[in-house]
């Protein structure tokens, strides 16, 4: 398309005016930059904010009791009342949407609750299903993690958090096998875990001792009560079904008037999921628009110096139309004279962003941290190619009205033209 062939002639008339090719291509320049920079900046922010929620069920809904707020059946209004095993059954008989399902059972955390021979240590206890390590994902540092054998076997084991391990153990020791005792009962440590997601439903995963759910309700007597419910939702269903259902079923199951909107609380991670989706959509739309505006700049001060050297020109553009040339040879010389000056002139704009990023990628990577909010910035090769699209785009149009401006200059006029 560009008359690249005569890149002498080009080149020569971008460094006839050195001064004002070198200000405006700083433009494009400085506009390439800023894009790649923020970019880089918006893929730290959107991958720390994920790395948060990383290995977390997007698709869970949780569920936990309040008090009644209406009158019902004969029952009062403000009725406590607890979910029970039964509604297990229940809802796994009658909810189509609901995937997995694991109750949870909070214990104790008096103390120094947690004992192993002279170590000894403050924590919490939870009992929940296998299920549970698939909506809230861990790194199964030793061991292993439950199983239905556990579960129906009412087996005295548990699972530990990194930080119960590191109170309770020497460093190195390998925990499996061995027995410490919780809230005054001993259990054997099957495995050793850490979180792979900040987010946790009911504390720090780290810091928790995890029994099997039905061990727990007979080993502390807790009847058959569920403190909390935790699902996923199946393929083609939403999360807000999911609650529907399970609410719907629950109230019916409890005698809980169909419009109590608060005997059942719920939340539905499905939203928050989608909130941040919402949010690095609209931050991404904020980087191109303050970047594209930056280039923009570029492209304009580029097109109003090529219209300066159309006029500069007009004689030599009026000699070449007399001798015959073409109106499309004109137009693709100042075409391929604006496309080389943007092209020059962004792709240092890009090559400095680049560098900059990869500089603060590394610099970021030396000292990172779980604790660290952020992750190293990075571009990624797909913005590298829209990058450059954009680049080719606006090369065009930066020489589109200058062009038009030589292909309206007659030979006869600008002959005579001083």
């Amino acid at each position: 398309m560009f008359d690249l062939d005569n890149w002498q002639e080009i080149w020569a008339t971008i460094t006839r005016n050195k001064f004002r090719s070198i200000l405006t291509g700083l433009g494009v320049s400085w506009g390439l930059f800023m894009l790649i920079i923020l970019v880089g900046i918006g893929n730290s922010f959107e991958g720390g904010l994920m790395k948060n929620v990383n290995g977390f069920a997007s698709n869970s809904c949780f569920f936990f009791t309040d008090r009644t707020s209406e009158a019902f059946k004969g029952y009062r209004k403000g009725r406590w009342w607890n979910m029970n095993n039964r509604d297990l059954v229940l809802i796994q008989q009658k909810a189509r949407s609901v995937e997995l399902i694991s109750p949870v059972l909070f214990g104790n955390s008096g103390d120094k609750n947690v004992v192993n021979g002279q170590k000894t240590g403050s924590y919490g206890t939870r009992g929940v299903y296998p299920a549970h390590f698939k909506i809230e994902q861990q790194h199964v540092l030793a061991g292993r993690l439950f199983n239905d054998l556990d579960i129906d076997g009412y087996r005295k084991v548990c699972v530990i958090g990194q930080e119960v391990y590191e109170t309770l153990f020497q460093p190195g020791e390998d925990p499996q096998g061995r027995y410490i005792r919780v809230n005054g009962i001993y259990f054997q440590v099957i495995g050793v875990i850490r979180p792979k997601s900040r987010a946790s439903i009911g504390g720090d995963v780290e810091s928790t001792v995890f029994i099997p759910f039905t061990t727990m309700q007979r080993a502390f007597n807790q009847g058959d009560i569920i403190h909390f419910l935790a699902c996923t939702t199946k393929s083609g269903y939403t999360g807000s079904i999911v609650e529907e259902e399970v609410k719907n079923i629950l109230k019916s199951a409890h005698d809980i008037a169909p419009t109590d909107e608060k005997a059942v609380r719920s939340f539905n991670i499905e939203k928050e999921f989608q909130i941040f989706n919402n949010l690095f959509t609209g931050i991404n739309v904020l980087i191109w628009f303050v970047g594209g505006g930056a280039l923009l700049s570029g492209i304009i001060g580029i097109s109003n110096i090529m219209l300066v050297t159309v006029r500069e020109r007009t004689r030599e553009i009026g000699v070449r139309r007399a001798l015959g040339a073409k109106p499309i040879t004109i137009v693709k010389q100042i075409l391929s004279e604006s496309f080389v000056l943007t092209a020059i002139a962004g792709f240092l704009g890009f090559l400095s962003g680049i560098v900059l990023v990869e500089l603060i990628s590394f610099g970021m990577s030396q000292n990172m941290s779980d604790d660290v909010f952020l992750i190293p910035p990075f571009v990624s090769f797909w913005t590298a190619v829209k990058a450059m699209i954009v680049l080719i785009i606006a090369g065009i149009i930066s020489g589109l009205m200058p062009a038009m401006r030589a292909l309206s200059v007659k030979a006869i006029d600008a002959i005579r033209d001083e």
